[in-house]
């Protein structure tokens, strides 16, 4: 809900503007697929990348998720209150950082709402308030550290980084074998600069061993545009282990 607010108002007084279109019962399916595909695949571990102020990994508690939880934020403002709220969660952790596709520093640029900073450009540019340099890291050099102790790890890649989405996974690509699925958030019309399109990032889910088996809306546009989806992958089995769901 915070994340489609703040996009609201990214495009308030544009010729985009933006609304919440999700019923009570849309998003009871959203919630339900969640828990189903948790419980299906045995989930044990949720990488929790771009968690903000940790929304997304309260809402896994609510779920009744009892695992691991390992939340990246880069954004000062929001990891503060991040760790606030996991400070009483053994099982939740959570790291100042964003993860990329190479190890370095890298500018994120802080938007006036801590849901919309990004690495890319905004569209907009006076959402931008400041600048920031964080440390980017990559996914497959970190994982053995962050399942100490977790001897038959069942992963769920959950990704929300305004754009940056795709240099996550390709960060991941020493260990996406490890994972059992991928939740990305997908841009159908652009918000920020070099964003991929919805098309393209399917692909290279794709291609990455991972196939759609849900689609959530986030918000569209007043005049009924899809702007924002996310979508819930899961990876391809082996074949000739492939099985029919009940």
């Amino acid at each position: 809900m915070l994340r489609t607010l703040a996009t609201r108002a990214l495009y308030r007084s544009t010729e985009m503007p933006v609304e919440f279109p999700r019923t009570l019962s849309a998003k009871w399916l959203e919630l339900t697929a969640l828990r189903r595909f948790l419980e299906r695949h045995r989930v044990n571990v949720v990488l929790d990348v771009g968690a903000n102020e940790g929304q997304f990994a309260a809402k896994l508690r609510r779920l009744g998720f009892v695992g691991r939880i390992v939340s990246f934020e880069p954004d000062p403002r929001a990891y503060a209150l991040l760790v606030e709220r996991h400070c009483h969660d053994p099982q939740w952790r959570s790291y100042p950082i964003a993860l990329g596709d190479t190890d370095t520093d890298a500018t994120l640029h802080l938007a006036t709402d801590s849901v919309l900073s990004s690495f890319l450009l905004s569209l907009r540019p006076s959402n931008v308030a400041d600048h920031v340099r964080v440390p980017l890291r990559r996914l497959d050099r970190m994982l053995d550290h962050l399942l100490d102790r977790i001897p038959s790890p069942r992963i769920l890649l959950k990704t929300d980084t305004q754009g940056f989405d795709l240099q996550v996974l390709r960060g991941a690509s020493g260990c996406l074998s490890r994972f059992v699925g991928v939740l990305a958030e997908l841009s159908v019309l652009p918000i920020y600069e070099q964003s991929p399109p919805l098309h393209e990032a399917i692909r290279v889910y794709q291609e990455a061993g991972f196939d759609l088996v849900d689609l959530s809306l986030v918000s569209r546009t007043i005049d009924g545009r899809l702007l924002e989806l996310d979508g819930l992958f899961v990876r391809r089995p082996t074949p000739g282990l492939e099985q029919v769901a009940p």
